[in-house]
């Protein structure tokens, strides 16, 4: 796995759909992600990001649903009878902040995800 100068794992598409295969546990997941969770790091980095969407979720759900259109235009249609949406979009608020990124770059990270649960 590589990482960035800020000791982050790089966000390509392997990297970003494992993590969002990840939006609800690291149980049921891929095989590919469960490789990747073999690495302690990895696992550590999905355990920090989970810990973040549950306070994101049940703490900051106003600032995640800031981020609705970017999810409703890569990941999307957004169910709005369900909390599913808004524990994407706290995960996505997770990822946006320990990166540091504009919400341009978010976008272009959520376009490599390719699951959808």
């Amino acid at each position: 796995m590589n990482y960035n100068d800020r000791g982050l794992p790089i966000l390509n598409e392997v990297i970003a759909t494992a993590i969002f295969d990840c939006v609800y546990g690291i149980e049921n997941v891929s095989s590919e992600t469960t490789k990747l969770l073999k690495d302690e790091n990895f696992k550590l980095f999905i355990m920090a990001l989970n810990a973040q969407q549950e306070f994101n979720y049940h703490v900051r759900a106003e600032q995640a649903c800031e981020l609705y259109t970017i999810f409703e235009e890569t990941v999307g249609p957004m169910e709005s009878n369900s909390d599913g949406p808004i524990i994407w979009m706290a995960l996505g608020l997770a990822i946006k902040e320990l990166y540091g990124m504009r919400r341009s770059t978010l976008k272009e990270v959520m376009k490599m995800v390719e699951i959808r649960k």
